[in-house]
């Protein structure tokens, strides 16, 4: 996301905690008033915001699952229409009361719930922060005596001191309007960085945060497509009740088929040329298991284009055969043995490669 002419009206921060001993909620400690950064201050908060957020960053951007009334988006889509401070307030600490229901496992550190909001680009349009801060040090200074509220020298200290690592940021911005339907994927697009989650692999191990707090999902890509159904299918054929040749071929047979001039994946096409029909619908049930389509879906073989062009064989006595995927096909044979000369029982490989040597190292 391309952070431009970013203007932050307010900032409001409220505690969490980590669960009891007994994995009990412990309620967020809320706070009532706005925080006021200095312009220096200010400068430095937005730096973080685009740190996280912006072009540059590892930000991953996301669809909104959940919308209703007691979720998360809807909630972050009431505060960015208020005017009413005291009801911005409440809906923020909402939201911190969210994410510590969301927080339901007692390693999970608790911290500060940063809720911001104001406009960005050059036409100026709304949009709505959630920092998650896990903070480990100065809990003596956490409250005012007086006001009983956050000070403000430990937020300082907290969210604008280098050393500090804002670990969970989420990003909703304003792109249109809400469609007829309500989808809230229309009115804003959602961002989420985490330390922990990659653009590369699309895997992120702060489930509670993304999905159970925020309530997204990953976007439907053609490219994360492909490659979990690849995964998925390769595990598939080693759980199977086959030799080891067959097992071979059929690994063979899924490589030939990702690298066919198609547009295209068809799973039952590909269950029906390649597997007996005796396993064609656990395959397909494997799939709905993985939360993966059936039915024909695009494709996009830019994450798994290295697996598709070479095929490796690794034994346990740290023996290993590679080679091109076409080559491998056409010029390696494996077959299994399960007996020596003599009739004892074994579980060897042979080996036959239809071409002379030419070089030994």
């Amino acid at each position: 996301m391309n952070i431009i002419n970013l203007q932050i009206n307010k900032i409001i921060i409220h505690q969490i905690y980590q669960r009891d001993p007994d994995g009990n909620k412990i309620s967020p400690k809320q706070s009532f008033d706005f925080i006021n950064f200095d312009a220096d201050a200010m400068l430095t908060f937005k730096s973080r915001v685009i740190d996280a957020l912006g072009a540059e960053s590892k930000a991953v951007e996301m669809t909104i699952i959940n919308q209703e009334q007691t979720d998360t988006p809807y909630i972050v889509n009431q505060l960015s229409e208020t005017e009413i401070s005291d009801e911005y307030v409440q809906l923020s600490y909402n939201l911190a009361n969210k994410l510590a229901d969301a927080q339901t496992k007692r390693n999970i550190p608790g911290g500060i719930v940063v809720v911001f909001s104001g406009t960005y680009g050059a036409t100026p349009k709304k949009f709505v922060g959630i920092m998650k801060a896990e903070i480990y040090s100065a809990y003596q200074k956490l409250t005012n005596e007086n006001s009983n509220e956050i000070t403000l020298e430990y937020i300082e200290e907290a969210l604008l001191t280098p050393a500090t690592k804002l670990y969970k940021t989420a990003g909703f911005f304003e792109k249109g309007e809400l469609d007829t339907d309500g989808d809230l994927n229309s009115k804003w697009d959602a961002l989420v960085c985490d330390t922990q989650i990659s653009q590369t692999d699309g895997k992120a191990a702060a489930r509670y945060f993304y999905a159970n707090f925020l309530g997204f999902g990953y976007p439907e890509s053609s490219a994360k497509t492909t490659k979990e159904f690849y995964d998925a299918t390769c595990e598939f054929i080693q759980e199977l009740d086959v030799t080891e040749e067959e097992r071979y071929d059929i690994r063979n047979s899924l490589n030939s088929y990702l690298r066919e001039n198609s547009d295209s994946i068809s799973p039952v096409e590909f269950a029906g040329r390649h597997f007996e029909e005796s396993i064609r619908d656990s395959f397909t049930n494997f799939l709905e298991d993985k939360d993966l389509p059936t039915s024909a879906f695009a494709k996009d073989i830019k994450h798994i284009e290295s697996n598709l062009k070479t095929r490796k064989l690794s034994f346990s006595k740290h023996v290993k055969v590679s080679a091109p995927s076409q080559v491998f096909q056409e010029l390696v044979e494996i077959e299994t043995i399960s007996e020596d000369s003599n009739g004892n029982p074994v579980n060897w490989t042979n080996i036959l490669v239809k071409d002379n040597i030419v070089s030994q190292e």
